[in-house]
């Protein structure tokens, strides 16, 4: 009986380390776009000769890095962490005038939240589908803020 008992749970410690193997082993894409049934498709910042966008270059730069995450075939984790980083280093106090609007910080913070959160995950497969969706949410909020900086851009080159 005793060696029976041994057996039950030396097979049942054994089904358990193969079932953390098979879990860490998960496959975790590296390309951003591998995350979602089809590309997503990233507003552009209107930026034009005429246009007074391009006195703010921390923006410039970050939404230049951020379409590259889309474009390129790149390790998304360690960009995220740079966009991060980047976004950062966007202040109130560094946002030129026109552009120092509530809806344009306020988006600037929704951005930056999800990166931050994104950058936070350690991906395995349990985590794999809320991440997609912060990943879904980060663009959509990206398009929010682009969408508010171009809006007001038009109305300047007016």
């Amino acid at each position: 009986m005793r060696s029976v008992s041994i057996l039950i749970i030396f097979i049942f410690s054994c089904s358990q380390i193969n079932e953390k193997e098979v879990k860490s082993k998960v496959n975790i894409p590296s390309s951003i776009n591998s995350f979602f049934i089809d590309v997503p498709e990233i507003t552009r910042l209107n930026v034009n000769d005429n246009s007074k966008i391009e006195t703010w270059s921390n923006m410039i730069s970050f939404t230049e890095k951020f379409n590259d995450l889309f474009e390129k075939k790149i390790n998304h984790k360690s960009k995220i962490k740079l966009l991060s980083t980047d976004l950062d280093k966007i202040k109130k106090e560094t946002i030129p005038g026109k552009y120092k609007t509530s809806p344009i910080i306020g988006r600037i913070r929704v951005v930056n939240t999800y990166l931050q959160k994104i950058d936070s995950y350690l991906l395995n497969q349990e985590n794999l589908d809320e991440y997609k969706i912060d990943l879904k949410n980060l663009v959509e909020s990206y398009n929010g803020l682009i969408f508010q900086i171009n809006l007001i851009s038009k109305e300047l080159d007016d």
